[in-house]
């Protein structure tokens, strides 16, 4: 199995689509997870909500969500993050503990630099921000142009923020930096997958463990074996123009008594009459074809 698949691979490859994963993501505690391009970051952790850095890298490779980015790259096919937490610790390049700013610590974004070795960070899922912007501030820039062309009188200075004062030398500051993330960097690790299967389509070890198929199951194994890459809407076509025929093509054994627009009605071994929603009857035709 891949480390992670992203959501356009699972429709062909386990049968999930995007529709699933959007249930997935508002029904259920899946987690998903985005690709990041190559970025500098800075690796640290954090105290009392205040980041402390032990060091800088650059890094490639999977970072979490946490539910609400998740929901909020779901509907809104993007999310911007500031930071978050590395997945996959072997793609870290570059590293070094050396503080790479002039500006001083604590400042409002990285209160402690501990220069921290590689080596004696034990973590393997590692919290990080991506490497903040130093620069002189530019809304302190424009209010000392401003008064420095006698734009701003001392009354006016009176009702600035003390850290606008234009009297003020302008000096670098940190600005914290972000990255956007959009739908199609959405993936997911092997253990959600598997979560995620769980949900959809049951416990794929006691349903194989289980000889005793039902008759429905058996036909649709045959009708699987005959059409393999038909999608479950097209399956569930094909039985409801199956069932005006006389002989039947694919129900045989005329197992099913009645398809309607979202209902499918057959009858099981002991002749009771059964009913399947059309998306239960979907996530039956996916289960089928992952077993």
């Amino acid at each position: 199995m891949k480390k992670y698949y992203r959501l356009t691979e699972l429709d062909k490859a386990f049968g999930i689509s995007v529709d699933d994963a959007h249930y997935l993501n508002s029904e259920t505690d899946v987690s998903f997870c985005v690709f990041c391009p190559t970025s500098d970051v800075i690796l640290g952790g954090y105290r009392k909500g205040k980041f402390v850095g032990f060091g800088c890298a650059s890094y490639s490779g999977l970072i979490s969500l946490e539910k609400a980015q998740q929901t909020e790259l779901f509907e809104n096919k993007k999310v911007n993050l500031k930071g978050s937490v590395i997945l996959q610790k072997d793609k870290i390049s570059g590293y070094t503990p050396d503080y790479p700013f002039t500006v001083k610590v604590p400042n409002p974004v990285i209160i402690e630099w501990l220069s921290a070795p590689y080596d004696d960070i034990p973590f393997q899922h590692l919290p990080y921000i991506f490497k903040p912007e130093q620069c002189k501030s530019m809304p302190k820039q424009i209010i000392k142009t401003l008064y420095e062309l006698g734009a701003k009188n001392e009354e006016s200075l009176s009702k600035l923020p003390e850290k606008l004062d234009p009297r003020k030398p302008l000096v670098d500051e940190l600005f914290k930096s972000s990255k956007a993330f959009t739908f199609d960097d959405v993936c997911i690790e092997p253990d959600e997958l598997e979560k995620a299967k769980r949900y959809l389509f049951g416990n794929k070890e006691e349903s194989t463990s289980n000889t005793n198929l039902r008759l429905i199951d058996a036909m649709l194994i045959n009708m699987l074996n005959e059409f393999p890459n038909d999608r479950p809407s097209q399956i569930w076509e094909k039985l409801k123009n199956d069932i005006t025929n006389d002989p039947r093509s694919f129900d045989t054994d005329e197992i099913i008594d009645e398809i309607g627009e979202d209902t499918l009605y057959w009858y099981n071994s002991s002749a009771e009459l059964q009913k399947m929603k059309k998306k239960s009857f979907y996530n039956l035709i996916k289960k089928l074809k992952i077993n």
